[in-house]
């Protein structure tokens, strides 16, 4: 009689397991339909029901991704990371596996982890559109566009308009504008409370991106045309660099730009060079030198020029939050130095559901100390501390325009005289035809910079730049 009892026991439960198993069906259908439906808190309801309620891994596989995909498009980036962790593990077959990789790197890439992204899909993108366009996000965080030609030339690009196929094309275009070689043409414009203006013109061109996973670089020439002038005066800059760019195995990059100036019988040499290595998402160590000179009619007068000296470090303590410490030196040829250090706290910004923006914030700190103060050629006082904080925000225009604003409200001390400050910041980005990229930048400020300081004053700035792929 006992192996009887069991069978008899499984078959009254099985119209049971079998309505379960059924209700479990239903909601991943109305699930998906839900998503498609452009309804992802009815999905993810759905979902989360499906995948507490499944005991075929079938079933909770599918109610996984589903789940995922729905938290992403609520926004809920850490729970969607968990879920096609969890659909990882639920997965009986290569097919499911690359689903469940891709819904990961998505989440990673929401979370500024590109690094590992990359390492989830680099040998597994080809041929999928879904999972080449995470492998572009990543590398377009890393600046491996160039590692991302194979997959794409192995892709066939998406035939619908909605969010995969505009996403897809976009960065296809992307990676195609980085790697290919460059012409740039810039020019800026400020104003400050003094009545000092500078005004600059540039040109530049790039060779392609080329090389391998070991080393890819390219190289360039940049030449302009400064002027400065203030009532009564005008002086003219020209200078011409030589440009290097390389990128060094999977954690090095490199950038170095150097050539001479002039202006009148001056003869200088300027530039600048940075080093960076980041062997994680979360850390990074950078070391910079640049040399150029003040643009000020007093200090071009004495010839005047300055060499910075930096250390810095990018620390990632959790999502979203960055910490950016520096400690730097400036030598200035009249005999001055000025040691300093800088530190920004970063909540880089979170997309608003529901809208095309995402919002943010920062904290700031600097202070330096110059060895010889006063001197009344530039702003050069004894000591100097600035705190600031402030917002950041980001809204998509449409899917090729951007506009960036930061605010930022706070204190300066200069030799013991305390004044407020404010930081206007506003940058719009966009796509021209034939694969071009236009830049605005405009700027307010009342904070000191080199050039001048002080209660009462501010700076006005505005800077173009166009370049196009050829």
């Amino acid at each position: 009689m006992r192996p009887v009892l069991p069978a008899l026991v499984a078959l009254a439960l099985a119209p049971a397991i079998h309505a379960q198993a059924t209700d479990v069906a239903q909601a991943i259908r109305d699930g998906r339909h839900a998503l498609e439906s452009n309804d992802p808190a009815r999905a993810r309801s759905l979902f989360a029901r499906a995948l507490a309620q499944s005991e075929q891994p079938g079933n909770a596989y599918a109610a996984a991704i589903g789940l995922g995909r729905a938290e992403l498009w609520l926004g809920q980036v850490p729970d969607a990371e968990a879920t096609f962790r969890r659909a990882f593990t639920l997965a009986s077959n290569p097919d499911e596996r690359h689903a469940a990789r891709t819904g990961l790197a998505q989440a990673l890439n929401a979370e500024d982890r590109p690094r590992e992204a990359w390492k989830l899909l680099r040998d597994d993108a080809s041929h999928d559109p879904r999972s080449t366009l995470e492998l572009m996000r990543a590398a377009q965080a890393l600046g491996w566009q160039d590692r991302t030609l194979p997959a794409l030339a192995a892709t066939r690009a998406p035939a619908d308009t909605g969010y995969l196929g505009t996403r897809f094309d976009l960065l296809a275009d992307d990676m195609r504008y980085a790697t290919a070689p460059q012409i740039e043409g810039d020019t800026s414009y400020s104003h400050d409370s003094e009545g000092l203006d500078v005004w600059s013109v540039g040109a530049s061109a790039f060779s392609p991106l080329h090389g391998d996973d070991a080393l890819a670089q390219r190289y360039g020439v940049a030449v302009d045309t400064v002027r400065v002038s203030n009532p009564g005066n005008s002086r003219r800059l020209q200078g011409v660099s030589g440009v290097g760019q390389w990128r060094i195995g999977d954690m090095q990059s490199a950038d170095l730009r150097l050539g001479l100036g002039q202006a009148g019988g001056w003869q200088y040499l300027q530039g600048a060079g940075h080093w960076t290595v980041q062997p994680s998402d979360d850390f990074a160590l950078s070391a910079g030198a640049e040399r150029a000179p003040l643009l000020t009619d007093a200090a071009i007068a004495h010839r005047i020029a300055y060499a910075t000296y930096s250390v810095g470090a990018t620390l990632r303590p959790g999502d979203h939050l960055y910490l950016l410490p520096t400690v730097f030196r400036q030598q200035f040829t009249d005999g001055n130095r000025r040691d300093g250090a800088a530190a920004r706290l970063v909540l880089s910004p979170f997309d608003i559901t529901g809208t095309p923006a995402a919002l943010g914030g920062q904290f700031g700190v600097r202070v330096f100390r110059s060895s010889q103060p006063g001197g009344g050629i530039y702003f050069n006082p004894q000591h100097y501390r600035a705190v600031t904080a402030g917002l950041i925000g980001v809204m998509s225009l449409s899917p090729k325009w951007r506009l960036r604003a930061t605010a930022d409200g706070g204190r300066q001390t200069t030799d013991g005289n305390s004044v407020g400050i404010y930081t206007l910041d506003v940058s719009l980005e966009g796509r021209l035809p034939h694969n071009g990229r236009v830049q605005v930048h405009v700027m307010r400020s009342s904070a000191a910079s080199v050039s001048g300081g002080g209660s009462g004053y501010w700076n006005n700035s505005l800077a173009v730049s166009v370049s196009y792929p050829f």
